[in-house]
């Protein structure tokens, strides 16, 4: 048995499930759950999202087989907005992450920050630690104390621009995109304290996490943004 949480499930013939599960030992797996969906299962109450689970599995291919799973705790409440952030972090997890390759450290970050969420903590620098620990895992270890061309430190008063196979190197006047040097001090620092600084993180991973993305947008942000034109 494995702790796992539930990312994503589809329908799968008749009566049974997809589950794409995010496990601290194994990364992310595809599990055929047979039977799932029928009226007599006891599984539809214990596969679900921001839940810890106790998994275990088998199959030697990529899409493996359910063999046992109980509960560990409650799901997360996630109210409100919260319910959405949640279902963000699922989907970049789904997405991005490769399939049976293990993230431990990102397991745990992935646990504290919906734990964070369920708390009420203010969401902007939860979700920035997460993302720069996910940019960390995905093999984006940015330097944000050296200019990546000529190994100079990062100088305040100076600006930079992304490389995203690089890092930061120094841009020239007049760079519209450039990052200023102050606000990348604070990044690696993980200091969001401030509007500016708070967007300019905000901004670095987005730029990194859309290019991993593609050109398929992100679901659950065109629903959050829905949701907020609704209030």
């Amino acid at each position: 048995m494995q702790d796992a949480f539930v990312l994503h499930i589809r329908p799968y013939r008749e009566s049974s499930q997809l589950v794409e599960i995010y496990s601290r030992q194994e990364g992310r797996v595809s599990i055929l759950v047979r039977g799932s969906r029928s009226k007599r299962s006891n599984l539809k109450g214990i596969l679900q999202p921001f839940t810890l689970l106790n998994i275990a599995w088998g199959g030697k291919g990529q899409l493996k087989f359910l063999r046992g799973v109980e509960a560990q705790t409650h799901a997360l409440p996630l109210p409100g907005d919260k319910l959405y952030l949640g279902l963000y972090l699922n989907e970049l997890l789904y997405r991005l992450l490769e399939h049976l390759t293990p993230y431990p450290e990102l397991f745990q970050c992935y646990q504290d920050t919906l734990l964070a969420l369920a708390k009420g903590q203010a969401y902007e620098p939860i979700l920035r630690v997460f993302e720069l620990e996910l940019l960390t895992a995905l093999g984006y270890g940015i330097d944000f104390e050296f200019d990546a061309q000529s190994q100079q430190p990062i100088a305040q008063e100076c600006f930079y621009r992304l490389v995203a196979e690089q890092g930061f190197v120094l841009a020239e006047q007049g760079d519209k995109d450039a990052f200023w040097g102050g606000h990348i001090q604070a990044l690696a620092q993980r200091d969001f304290s401030t509007p500016a600084q708070a967007q300019t993180a905000k901004r670095f991973c987005r730029t990194l996490i859309n290019e991993r993305l593609g050109n398929k947008p992100l679901i659950s942000r065109q629903l959050f943004i829905q949701q907020k034109r609704k209030v």
